[in-house]
């Protein structure tokens, strides 16, 4: 399917469009109706022309050009977009594969002589924002819980209830083993420089009484 649009007969034809361009001017709507075809033309797999009257544009513009997979076509000086539209339409193969969006007269009668189909761009807008809402619908219809999480009153609820728990079950699934004893080193005492490692302590008790017996027995002698 091909869709040829007259841009400017869609821009000023359409309530939610012309609107803006009271306040702003022209180019930011016509740069808005091209984003808008180009993510219609997405989500529909379909091919667009933009048509749009070259007399419109303060700046000279190319001729035809690309933008995100549609093609825009800005008329010659002197050539209006409706001279663009019916010498499109007239070379179209499969004239009934062809869409024409517009509210001209003069393009709707060579239109229909062609066999193409004509849509209004009232129609046209609505189907695309339909389109491109569709998505921001889906999210829509998804619960709150699922983006915001749960509400204030279920995670109040659901902290009593964990609170009110017993200690058994809020136990942690690892138990606690016991660890090995692991002995402790005997630290060697400190020793000073002229002490030796190994200091005599005296005799004990039994010796100091057998030297006694010792040299007792030798006064006696």
């Amino acid at each position: 399917m091909l869709i040829i649009i007259d841009g400017y007969n869609l821009i000023f034809t359409v309530p939610e469009l012309e609107r803006h361009v009271k306040v702003n001017n022209i180019e930011p709507v016509r740069d808005h109706v091209i984003s808008l075809f180009s993510k219609y033309k997405e989500k529909k797999r379909c091919n667009v022309i933009l048509v749009f009257d070259g007399n419109y544009t303060e700046t000279s513009l190319p001729k035809k050009q690309t933008y995100a997979g549609i093609t825009v076509i800005y008329s010659k000086s002197g050539i209006s977009a409706d001279t663009e539209i019916k010498n499109i339409t007239s070379l179209c193969q499969n004239p009934k594969d062809v869409c024409v969006i517009t509210y001209d007269n003069d393009i709707k009668r060579h239109v229909k002589k062609c066999g193409c189909p004509i849509i209004e761009p009232k129609v046209m807008y609505k189907e695309i924002m339909e389109v491109l809402n569709e998505d921001k619908k889906i999210k829509s219809d998804e619960p709150d819980s699922k983006r915001n999480g749960p509400s204030e009153t279920d995670a109040k609820y659901w902290k009593d209830v964990f609170k009110s728990l017993p200690d058994k079950e809020q136990k942690p699934c690892i138990e606690k083993t016991d660890m090995p004893l692991v002995k402790k080193k005997k630290q060697e005492t400190s020793h000073t420089v002229d002490e030796p490692r190994y200091k005599y302590q005296g005799t004990s008790s039994d010796e100091t009484q057998y030297w006694i017996r010792v040299f007792t027995g030798d006064k006696k002698d």
